[in-house]
């Protein structure tokens, strides 16, 4: 009996040192750190309005998942954390880097900093031009091209407009062009492009077209008081039309014995006494365009 309770003991013994040991075998089991192997900033090159984030590689030998903590830098200060870039106050030629820790759920593995990528510039683009004056014609002296530009990174802005006058290219180039050196005709078309530069980009083209319009007849001198004989009325309109066109004239007021003639724009009669009167004409042109215009007319 003594020598079976011996052996039922020992079993008992052998059993509780193999539950131990694999126990402390499993106990003893080392957690391996996860591993960063390389982080790119995409895009490689970001502008100010470019959602910038982070392509990781890393590694976990005991094939846990991985969760990382982010650090973003700009300019080497540190601004925040997360996955993705985000900075309101970002400015082209600002630098940014970011510092990756890898979790595995158990140990934080070593950060590592990534290189640095410079926020480049964006194009400026003109959005709309306003021409001044807005009605051009053959009288016009010079034209002037402002522009409604926007630029995201705020740069200082040139304008730039290229000319074309009748199919001839222009050399200036700037947003002023003088007229009076082109001898433009009524319907002449003047097309231009405007460009909007910031020293390192150029915004798309702007195209642009002016044209010359009829223009409305006018004084070739400006006199409103004349002195005529008062038996032989007889005063040339001082009225002419810019674009050449003929014109036809009508008497719209004038007292009785004094009337116009229609092509020639010359107010002709007779006065029954040598009292001032007034005459009131129009002159129209063949594009329907007139001037109307007050004389006063003292006979002597």
């Amino acid at each position: 009996m003594r020598s079976i309770k011996f052996i039922g003991l020992f079993l008992i013994l052998i059993i509780f040192a193999f539950d131990c040991g694999g126990k402390k075998e499993e106990k003893g089991k080392v957690n391996t750190r996860p591993e960063i192997n390389d982080v790119t900033i995409q895009p490689t090159n970001p502008s100010i309005q470019s959602e910038i984030n982070l392509r990781i590689l890393s590694s976990d030998q005991d094939g846990d998942p991985i969760t990382y903590k982010v650090i973003w830098f700009v300019n080497g200060r540190e601004i925040g954390e997360g996955m993705s870039f985000k900075y309101e106050a970002i400015k082209k030629g600002d630098r940014i880097s970011a510092e990756v820790t890898p979790y595995d759920g158990k140990e934080w593995g070593s950060a590592f900093r990534t290189g640095e990528v410079v926020i480049g510039g964006l194009p400026p683009r003109i959005l709309s031009l306003s021409i001044m004056p807005e009605s051009l014609f053959v009288t016009t002296q010079r034209v002037s091209v402002h522009a409604m530009v926007e630029d995201p990174d705020r740069d200082t802005l040139t304008i730039v407009c290229h000319w074309l006058v009748n199919d001839i290219v222009i050399s200036d180039t700037g947003t002023t062009l003088e007229l009076q050196s082109f001898k433009l005709k009524k319907n002449d078309i003047i097309t231009g492009t405007a460009f909007a530069y910031d020293k390192e980009f150029r915004s798309e083209p702007f195209p642009f077209e002016l044209h010359i319009a009829n223009s409305s007849p006018i004084f070739k001198t400006q006199i409103d008081s004349v002195r005529c004989p008062k038996d032989s009325v007889n005063y040339p309109l001082p009225i002419m039309d810019p674009d050449g066109d003929p014109l036809t004239f009508k008497m719209l007021k004038a007292p009785e014995g004094i009337d116009i003639d229609t092509k020639e724009g010359v107010v002709y009669g007779y006065c029954k006494d040598t009292t001032a009167f007034e005459v009131l004409v129009r002159a129209t042109d063949t594009d329907g365009a007139y001037l109307e215009a007050r004389f006063t007319l003292t006979p002597r």
